[in-house]
């Protein structure tokens, strides 16, 4: 039984994990292998960050630019996850 519920467990993380890695592909609408403005939009929170994100200053977002903003928001929802009681 606990080898099935380690199967599952691992299949949700590794599609979760396809899924946070194929945002920037959906983002990219002209897959020219950056994100503009535009294309954030649909994004607000990326938006939002747009001036802090764009280190060259370019207008777009490279890929390792983006990464800035996933490393971020995966912070920030891990602070403000529960916490995991240790009592039993």
């Amino acid at each position: 039984m606990s080898k099935k519920i380690i199967v599952v467990v691992l299949g949700a993380f590794f599609t979760v994990a396809a899924t946070a890695g194929d945002v920037f592909t959906t983002l990219d609408a002209d897959m020219n292998g950056a994100i503009s403005k535009d294309e954030a939009s649909a994004m607000p929170s990326l938006s939002e960050q747009w001036k802090e994100l764009d280190a060259d200053a370019s207008g777009d977002l490279s890929a390792e630019e983006f990464a800035g903003y996933e490393k971020s928001a995966e912070e920030a929802t891990m602070k403000d996850a529960p916490k995991a009681s240790s009592a039993k």
